[in-house]
């Protein structure tokens, strides 16, 4: 059914995916760029890294809607990642603001287009228990790849605001890669019957699986944006500090998914318990901290809990759709990140108008959400019951 993968077009996926978080390439250089630009308002300044996760959002479901339909993912990617470095190199030569954001819109849609296809792919050209554990492997590329970058960044954000946008040269490395070894899936026959036939809609569960992911990702960006404040708030350090306990969420992030798919097939359809437990525990760590060792514990636990339910709903989500739906599916649910994502400032200010506190009582809101998913899916089993080859023995 599946093409045998070569070793170097697998290593092609993993050096797309690589930059899969390359979104937040920027975050330690924010502070740079906002002194340089301090005559403008800080609603204004955040712009340029929030800007890319609104354009990514169209430019994943049109990309998902027409890769290996209509397009190839070779050309969806070779185009994406050459809109990636264009984009994020070219506000190095910028000096106007306007101008940088439109360079950051161009960088977040060449983003958009990458990021779907690198599960698609995994789910297009390998079977069996390989597709579980190259999903971790995709996960896990995605999060070094984040920790590059913003080390890298942090680095030349030192010499100079503008050179903070440099790292994303790297990405003519997996451009080239990528022309040359990228694989594609296989495609579907046409016959006239299928041609005939009316076009299939996507299942409910599928909407589903997007919102609670979606849900998700609404209950830990409070910590994650408020790290800073909470950290300085109760005395355990400073903003530097934050910076190192949230190393600890990509280091959690990177062990999970080097083990993914061994412990996709031990736990089956208990995956997404384990994850949101893991999530659940790490949350109640935050808010409970009174030490440094506590709150980075827990944060690392988040990390867990992330690169966990990932890929469990990557996969969740190929035992849900039609083969031909699989590149959409996959970029509703990453636009579903983006979505809520920016969502999340608006989330904060709706609790923090209801209780006063901006910092904590989000974090204990996202804390009890994750503890309802937890118990949901002690009884819900999220793997269909006639689960295709991958799930077998699990």
């Amino acid at each position: 059914m599946n093409q045998t993968v070569k070793p170097i077009s697998t290593f092609a996926i993993l050096a797309m995916a690589f930059f899969g978080m390359g979104v937040g390439t920027i975050a330690p250089a924010l502070n740079a760029i906002f002194v340089q630009f301090s005559d403008l308002p800080i609603t204004t300044l955040l712009l340029v890294s929030t800007l890319p996760s609104l354009t990514v959002i169209p430019a994943t479901l049109i990309a998902g809607s027409v890769a290996g339909s209509k397009v190839k993912y070779r050309t969806l990617a070779v185009f994406g990642m050459s809109l990636f470095v264009l984009g994020g190199v070219a506000p190095f030569f910028a000096t106007d603001f306007t101008v940088i954001l439109l360079e950051r819109a161009i960088f977040g849609i060449g983003l958009g287009m990458v990021v779907p296809l690198a599960n698609s792919l995994v789910m297009g050209v390998y079977e069996g228990d390989k597709v579980a554990t190259m999903t971790g492997m995709v996960t896990l590329s995605m999060n070094i790849g984040g920790m590059v970058l913003q080390f890298l960044d942090g680095y030349f954000a030192g010499i100079g605001w503008n050179y903070s946008f440099l790292p994303h040269a790297l990405g003519i490395v997996s451009l080239i890669i990528v022309i040359f070894f990228l694989p594609e899936p296989p495609s579907i026959p046409v016959t006239a019957e299928s041609q005939a036939a009316p076009k299939e809609k996507l299942p409910v569960k599928l909407f589903i699986i997007v919102l609670v992911f979606g849900l998700y990702i609404l209950s830990i960006y409070p910590m994650l944006v408020n790290m800073s404040t909470l950290i300085v708030e109760r005395g355990l350090g400073d903003t530097a500090t934050a910076g190192i306990v949230l190393a600890l969420l990509t280091i959690g992030g990177m062990i999970a998914g080097s083990i993914f798919g061994k412990v996709f097939k031990v736990s089956g359809r208990f995956i997404l318990a384990v994850g949101y437990a893991f999530g659940f525990v790490g949350l109640a760590m935050v808010v409970f901290a009174s030490n440094i060792f506590i709150l980075t514990l827990g944060v690392f636990l988040e990390g867990i809990a992330m690169s966990t339910l990932i890929p469990a709903n990557m996969m969740i989500i190929s035992m849900t759709v039609k083969p031909s739906q699989m590149a959409l599916s996959v970029s509703m649910i990453m636009a579903s990140m983006n979505l809520f994502g920016f969502l999340s400032t608006y989330w904060i200010g709706a609790i923090a108008a209801i209780t006063g506190d901006a910092v904590t009582a989000p974090i204990m809101v996202g804390t009890v959400v994750l503890g309802i998913f937890c118990v949901l899916y002690l009884f819900i089993n999220p793997l269909k019951p006639s689960a295709p080859e991958v799930v077998k023995g699990v």
